[in-house]
């Protein structure tokens, strides 16, 4: 708007109101059309929203429709020293572990004692690490060495099968230990001495032929398998964390006690699979809450996309999609069937009992139903599909949202313009006040010159 008109005053006409009337009146279309981009702008923050809640929905069911969604296992240990965890799987039972052995590393001991981590232990040579399965390490001594940096520069050296440490034995004797980098017996090393000057660095060789590490006797502790039974079935392991023995189970042994049987239970974890069912449902319901939002605020005559048929086809698509038939599930062919339903108010809920009982009666036809052979397929599958094209890339909100920018746009120009144009006509409608003004004021002005003029001839 711009700068007020100034007149006279002296017409005690309000030109100013006059004028603002004016503009106001003219302004109207501009209003109706900044209100319906608004509107415009409202939609589109509300199809966001949308495509969030929508992105939260098909993460559970992307969840669901794996083909080893329902696969999640528990695992109860009846003794601390074999710890258990579940990982995915499909096989429950009982099984009864016995430890007799854990896995070890390979520790080696230098035999040379040293007073201080500062004692040159050499000026040259090489010390050579060879690990039992692959190729030997070689750290090559060019010059004066501590034993501190001695073991410094084993531990830098690439693919160094052993760590090295400088060890205080009692007070003020030190001693270089190596420390095999895992556990197995695998992962055991041998090493091969060749430095020279110095104080000199010197291993147990039991059996003289200038090796060290390659007896039992060499070492302070000898690089080993955990040894183990499972279900009297005996197993070797280079470590103590074991994957492959249960199927979708990880066993930590922990202590070696060959008089004590500790026993694993695996089950099917029927909780955390209706933990997962649940998020479903809690993202569906948020996407209805959403839509009955939208609803009551298309009725109160507010902005919203109550009525706009895209919310209105993906709500029956959905239910229709979950109502649904599917072969995939054998004997359970409906959601229904496996407790998930909805309420009188259309919000979906599970029947927890109802579930335990389809579950527990035919795991196969529980997942056939929710994912299908592949995880395309059965009813989440179908409904994975259908969110996909809404939410993806050039999907049907995508769409529509590139449309009210593209609209909202092209508001904007077109407001531009208008305002543009009413500033041009405010700006004509006060010249043509201030003339009128003007005129009336010289009229005033002329109209008392009058007054004045016929005072005089009273007087004769």
């Amino acid at each position: 708007m711009g700068s007020p008109v100034t007149f006279s005053g002296f017409n005690q006409i309000d030109f100013n109101a006059i004028l603002n009337l004016a503009i106001q009146q003219e302004r109207e279309p501009i209003d109706r059309l900044d209100t319906q981009k608004k509107a415009l702008e409202t939609q589109k923050t509300a199809f966001g929203t949308l495509a969030g809640k929508l992105s939260t929905l098909q993460s559970a069911v992307d969840t669901l429709k794996d083909a080893d969604s329902l696969s999640t296992l528990s695992a109860t240990s009846s003794d601390t020293g074999v710890g258990v965890a579940t990982t995915s799987g499909t096989v429950a039972g009982s099984y009864a572990i016995v430890v007799s052995q854990l896995a070890k590393t390979q520790v080696t001991a230098s035999t040379s004692t040293y007073g201080a981590l500062t004692d040159v232990v050499a000026t040259g040579g090489t010390l050579t690490l060879t690990p039992a399965s692959g190729s030997p390490v070689t750290v090559t001594l060019t010059g004066s060495t501590t034993i501190q940096e001695l073991a410094t520069a084993i531990n830098d050296a690439t693919d160094s099968p052993a760590t090295a440490t400088v060890v205080q034995s009692s007070p003020g004797v030190y001693q270089l230990v190596l420390t095999g980098a895992e556990t197995g017996a695998d992962n055991a090393f041998t090493i091969t001495n060749a430095l020279t000057g110095g104080s000199g660095l010197t291993f147990t060789d039991t059996d003289s032929d200038g090796v060290s590490g390659d007896s039992a006797a060499d070492n302070t502790q000898a690089a080993v398998n955990a040894s183990f039974t499972v279900n009297n079935l005996t197993v070797a392991s280079a470590s103590n964390t074991v994957t492959d023995v249960i199927p979708g189970v990880t066993l930590t042994l922990k202590t070696a006690d060959p008089s004590t049987t500790v026993n694993v239970e695996v089950a099917r974890d029927a909780d955390a699979v209706k933990t997962t069912i649940n998020k479903f449902i809690s993202a569906y319901n948020d996407v209805l809450s959403f839509a009955k939002d939208q609803d009551t605020a298309a009725v109160a005559g507010k902005a919203s996309i109550g009525r706009d048929p895209l919310l209105r086809g993906l709500k029956q698509a959905m239910r229709e999609a979950l109502q649904d038939s599917y072969a995939e599930g054998g004997t359970i062919t409906r959601l229904a069937g496996v407790g998930i339903g909805f309420d009188v108010n259309g919000k979906m809920t599970l029947d927890a009992d109802a579930f335990d009982t389809a579950f527990d009666a035919a795991p196969p036809d529980v997942q056939g139903l929710f994912s299908g052979p592949a995880g395309d397929t059965g009813a989440f599958g179908a409904v994975a599909t259908l969110l996909d094209s809404y939410t993806q890339s050039g999907g049907l909100i995508a769409d529509v949202r590139d449309r009210i920018t593209d609209q909202v746009k092209s508001m904007s120009n077109r407001l531009d313009d208008m305002e543009a144009r009413l500033e041009v006509r405010r700006a004509m409608l006060a010249k043509e006040y201030q003339a009128a003004d003007a005129a009336m004021t010289q009229l005033h002005s002329q109209g008392s010159s009058l007054d004045a003029l016929a005072n005089q001839y009273r007087l004769f």
